[in-house]
C-alpha cells in the first residue's frame, strides 16, 4: 500500500517505521471511527448501510447497531459513554452503559438539525456541525431542510437546548480539538 507523508511529524506520532494494515472491507461508505482504548475495539459507521459495528483486535466484527438511522460521526464522553450523530433522524444520541439510547439533540429552537457531525471536548462539551449531508439520497434520507443556515452548536453532557456557535458555513463537517483543547 502507497502512502504519501506530507508531515514529517507523524513519524513522532506513529514512529518512523510504521504499516498500514488493511483490517476489513466491503463497506459502502465508513465513517465516525472511534477507538476504544480500554476495550481495545473500533467502532465504526457505514452510513448508507445503515449499520454501525464493531472491530475488536482479534480480527472479529460484529454488529452494533443496524438499522443505526444513518449513523455518520462517533466520539466517547468524559464517562465513556459513545455519542453518534444519525443522518436519518438528525439526532445526536449518546449509548448509556446498559445499551439504551438517550436523544440529546434534535432541534434548534423549533425546527429539526440538518444533519449532525461530532467531537466532544475534555469539558464534557458536546460539539457539531450540522451539514446537509444526511438530507440526502445515499448519504441520508431525503427530505426538505427545515434551518435555512449550517451552523456550528455545542451541547451539554446533559442534552440542554443547542447553542449555535457560528451560522456562516456552507457546508461545515467535522470537527477537532488541538491538544490543548483550544
Amino acid at each position: 500500500m502507497n502512502v504519501e507523508i506530507r508531515d514529517s511529524a507523524l513519524g513522532q506520532v506513529v514512529g518512523e517505521a510504521v504499516e498500514l494494515e488493511r483490517i476489513a472491507t466491503g463497506f459502502d461508505f465508513v465513517e465516525g471511527p472511534i477507538w476504544h482504548p480500554y476495550e481495545t475495539h473500533l467502532t465504526f459507521s457505514d452510513m448508507p448501510g445503515d449499520h454501525m459495528r464493531r472491530w475488536t483486535t482479534s480480527g472479529e466484527i460484529t454488529t452494533l447497531r443496524k438499522p443505526s438511522n444513518k449513523a455518520n460521526g462517533n466520539a466517547y464522553d468524559r464517562r465513556g459513554r459513545m455519542v453518534t450523530c444519525e443522518h436519518a433522524t438528525s439526532r445526536v444520541v449518546r449509548t448509556e452503559a446498559d445499551g439504551s439510547i438517550t436523544v440529546l439533540a434534535t432541534h434548534y429552537r423549533d425546527k429539526e438539525l440538518n444533519s449532525p457531525n461530532i467531537v466532544v471536548k475534555r469539558d464534557g462539551g458536546i460539539y457539531f456541525t450540522d451539514p446537509i449531508y444526511g438530507r440526502m439520497p445515499y448519504y441520508g434520507v431525503e427530505r426538505p431542510q427545515q434551518l435555512d443556515f449550517q451552523g456550528v452548536y455545542r451541547v451539554e453532557e446533559d442534552g440542554s437546548q443547542p447553542k449555535l456557535l457560528v451560522d456562516d458555513f456552507a457546508q461545515p463537517n467535522g470537527l477537532c480539538f488541538s491538544r490543548d483543547q483550544s
